[in-house]
């Protein structure tokens, strides 16, 4: 009869206690998320609108200027916060909740955190540098260059803008003529010789060896000077023409260095060269 009884209390406490599960409940992990316990299979599924507040701060920000970038950041940091940045492809990322240095709180041992809230400017590369650095290396025939020449001219700082336009006419004028020969002058640019027909007086379209383009790299970013050579081919009376861009790394290398240098200057916050995982 005891043991009856006691096993009515049993199922009684049992009965009690899924009762008190029935509702909403608040993880016994430090910031974790609301659950309740569903039913059918007796699983546990998280919810996050119940209660006035989240239990932590989560997610990404995603910025498209380092002014933005700076603000966002310097309104959340905390003192384990900080900031990595990586070149292939250009990115600055700003982890909030990062983990603590050791020893930081007496109750934990490694500082872990989640690493869950964090701040991203993946640094845009500006049209300009996306036209130019698209057709590096690319042969083009003359009506395509002269295209790509009067489209972009702003950006042909030497020789100036009338010479460039000259040779953009100049060439696109040639595009149903056979090429007949190309000298490179004294100068150090390069005559290129065409005829509209066999038995017509040859036209000559000077060509300079260089040109110097003046761009910005990335999105609302200064301009920087970079230098490119002129290359071409001529077989068959075709002429393919290209240029080839000198170092671009190195520029690029130079304007995301100068956006890292506003950024820990602003936020007071040494910026790490990596990514976290």
């Amino acid at each position: 009869m005891l043991d009856n009884f006691a096993g009515e209390k049993d199922v009684a406490a049992l009965l009690a206690a899924g009762v008190s599960l029935a509702g909403p409940q608040k993880s016994p992990v430090a910031d974790g998320k609301p659950f309740v316990i569903v039913p059918e299979g007796f699983h546990t599924e998280v919810i996050d609108d119940v209660f006035p507040n989240p239990g932590r701060a989560s997610g990404t920000v995603k910025l498209r200027d380092a002014a933005s970038f700076i603000q966002y950041f310097n309104r959340q940091k905390r003192p384990e916060s900080l900031i990595y940045a990586s070149l292939d492809p250009a990115r600055i990322l700003g982890v909030i909740d990062d983990h603590r240095a050791y020893g930081a709180l007496e109750d934990e041992h490694d500082g872990a955190n989640w690493r869950a809230y964090r701040v991203e400017f993946p640094v845009p590369a500006s049209r300009e540098w996306k036209t130019w650095t698209g057709k590096d290396r690319q042969p083009m025939g003359q009506r395509e260059l002269a295209e790509l020449i009067e489209d972009n001219l702003p950006d042909i700082v030497n020789p100036d803008g009338s010479t460039m336009l000259s040779v953009a006419l100049n060439f696109e004028a040639s595009k149903e003529g056979n090429f007949v020969s190309a000298t490179r002058l004294q100068d150090g640019s390069t005559n290129f010789v065409w005829k509209e027909d066999v038995n017509a007086t040859g036209n000559k379209i000077a060509m300079p060896s260089q040109i110097t383009l003046s761009i910005p790299v990335f999105e609302n970013g200064a301009p920087y000077s970079i230098e490119a050579r002129i290359k071409y081919r001529v077989a068959n009376g075709v002429l393919k023409i290209w240029y080839e861009l000198i170092r671009p790394h190195k520029v690029l290398e130079v304007a995301f260095r100068a956006i890292w240098a506003q950024i820990e200057e602003q936020t007071s916050t040494k910026i790490l060269l990596g990514t976290p995982e």
